[in-house]
């Protein structure tokens, strides 16, 4: 699962200083909402900027750990709406085997590939399956109509395999709302017929999104064979699974027709907020500067003394004019 590591980003912040974000809110679904770090906590996560305009829906097949997170919620008092619902998404409503493993959270509606991932350090016994039960199946699209859900802006799966059904099931919603994909990907079939990375990847650029990074640092990223006492300092095993953040580009010149309505003042603003969250302040900064120009006449989406306030307080830049930088140059000049 996808883990935060960093406190508030500087132009989040600074953009909520000067009531920017205001009249910003931002829906999050996870699919695959365990809580199982204590990242996980969203009150200690950049999320957290957004509230109390701020929507988490969780969504787990267990249907204690959705309990406990909720009774966990309640105590804490928060100040946003957050829940979990015990619902196992997929690409439709039906019925499915979900495969029960040792390690809970490894549960999958996929079956282990146990003959493969035998052969790495570390997979077994958390992989062997302890019961199968039949669970029902819905779709994100399918909730999101039950429940008025007319927006999702940043989905996070994390799901052991069956990621890629869960973005077909949401696949209108996706297409219309979405800014932010944060997404689990296997290069090896860690679960038996499972999607792989080429698999997700083709289908999100086909949706209009842009690969931005494909996280490794977890530890368990990457295994050594089982059978072999040699390791590498270097290469430390073979690259099994990653994180993998997925942005779309607002900006590009190219023809991107799935992109076409997403591209207005607020849905930009919304993007530069969510690429900081996710530590992509340059892209976040990129993106400020051309609201800034395209619809600066506006106040609501006139950036630039923000802009000047952060860079003010960058540290490496505090001995420099920042007016002689390029970005400064382009918003101090003549409609700038």
């Amino acid at each position: 699962m996808y883990k935060f590591y960093r406190a508030m980003g500087l132009i989040n912040n600074t953009l909520k200083t000067a009531g920017k974000l205001d009249p910003i809110s931002l829906t999050l679904c996870i699919v695959g909402s365990r809580k199982i770090y204590r990242e996980d906590n969203y009150a200690q996560s950049p999320w957290h900027i957004f509230a109390p305009n701020l929507k988490i829906y969780g969504f787990d097949a267990d249907p204690e750990a959705c309990d406990e997170a909720n009774a966990a919620l309640e105590a804490q008092g928060i100040h946003w709406f957050e829940r979990h619902y015990p619902l196992a998404l997929g690409r439709a409503v039906g019925e499915a085997t979900l495969y029960i493993t040792r390690a809970t959270h490894c549960s999958s509606l996929y079956e282990p590939n146990l003959s493969y991932t035998s052969r790495f350090q570390g997979f077994n016994p958390s992989l062997n399956i302890e019961a199968t039960v039949q669970v029902e199946t819905t779709t994100l699209s399918a909730f999101a109509q039950e429940k008025g859900l007319e927006s999702v802006d940043v989905l996070q799966v994390d799901v052991q395999g069956a990621d890629l059904d869960v973005l077909k099931g949401g696949e209108a919603l996706l297409a219309a709302t979405t800014l932010g994909i944060i997404i689990e990907v296997e290069f090896s079939e860690v679960y038996r017929g499972q999607p792989l990375f080429s698999d997700i990847d083709a289908y999100l650029r086909g949706q209009g999104f842009v690969l931005f990074d494909l996280l490794t640092n977890d530890g368990w990223c990457r295994l050594p064979r089982y059978l072999s006492p040699l390791r590498s300092q270097r290469r430390t095993g073979q690259l099994l699974w990653a994180d993998a953040i997925y942005l779309r580009d607002l900006l590009s010149h190219d023809q991107q027709p799935q992109n076409a309505h997403l591209q207005t003042p607020v849905h930009l603003l919304k993007l530069a907020a969510i690429a900081d969250a996710l530590d992509f302040p340059d892209y976040a900064l990129e993106i400020l500067v051309h609201l800034t120009l395209e619809y600066g006449e506006n106040p609501q989406w006139n950036c630039r003394q923000e802009i000047f306030s952060i860079l003010e307080q960058v540290q490496p830049l505090m001995d420099r004019d920042i007016t002689e930088l390029p970005i400064a140059q382009l918003l101090l000049q003549p409609g700038g």
